[in-house]
């Protein structure tokens, strides 16, 4: 295993990688920036892998306390040492199914739930075995994610989720199958030329009928960074 220390360009905040194993993307500071939490709100992140949106959301939230639930044993080690790194004390990381959330959080009040999970349901035989689980629906799936956030969520919980838009239909049905209204669809393009790649979502429990859509454009035409992209990479809190 060879390990590098990543700087987060956040808050003096740093992470652990491994060179040869599943390593976070731009998703997940997208993601990162896009959900949002309160003052004293409990975060539940699924599929935490690297722990980075967690570690990434002290920063840039106020909220309470971050609990983390990795199934692989390797990321969750590996992003405990991680918040050992940064001396946060309000990362807890779970290293079991997430379907066990609602037994490890006991009477916990979850406010928000946050998930960069598996995209692809077909794995890949050229990756690693490690980088099929954090990116293919082999121990988890959609329908699993969308109902145990559901189970552990307070009426009126938001749920942030990014994923592959091609599934964008697929998750809205899991989401109010499981009263958790879409409410806000943001389709990121990686270029004006280029199709949505990927979709961040925000549905609340129990809420009423009624999305907003919008568009998130990542480089322009000429290939340089959009504005909004720079606002990610400079927006602290």
């Amino acid at each position: 295993m060879t390990r590098r220390i990543e700087d987060l360009q956040c808050g003096n905040l740093k992470i652990l990688q491994d060179d040869n194993g599943y390593c976070f993307s731009s998703d997940s500071v997208l993601l990162a920036n896009f959900f949002r939490a309160k003052k004293g709100d409990i975060v539940v992140e699924f599929c935490s892998g690297s722990g980075v949106i967690s570690i990434l959301g002290t920063a840039k939230t106020n909220a309470k306390h971050f609990y983390c639930f990795e199934y692989q044993e390797s990321l969750a080690k590996m992003s405990q040492e991680s918040v050992k790194l940064n001396g946060i004390n309000n990362i807890t990381v779970f290293n079991c199914d997430l379907k066990d959330a609602q037994k490890m959080l006991n009477s916990t009040v979850v406010d928000v739930v946050v998930v960069n999970p598996p995209y692809f349901t077909e794995k890949s035989a050229s990756q690693t075995e490690e980088i099929n689980i954090a990116t293919h629906e082999i121990t988890t799936t959609l329908k699993d994610i969308v109902q145990s956030a559901s189970k552990i969520l307070k009426f009126g919980g938001k749920f942030y989720m990014i994923h592959t838009a091609k599934r964008f239909a697929e998750i809205c049905h899991q989401l109010i199958q499981h009263n958790l209204q879409p409410k806000q669809a943001v389709f990121v393009k990686p270029n004006p030329s280029k199709e949505y790649s990927v979709v961040l979502i925000e549905a609340q429990k129990g809420a009423k009928v009624g999305i907003k859509m919008k568009e998130f454009l990542v480089y322009d035409k000429d290939g340089n960074p959009t504005e909004e992209l720079q606002k990610i990479y400079n927006n602290k809190k």
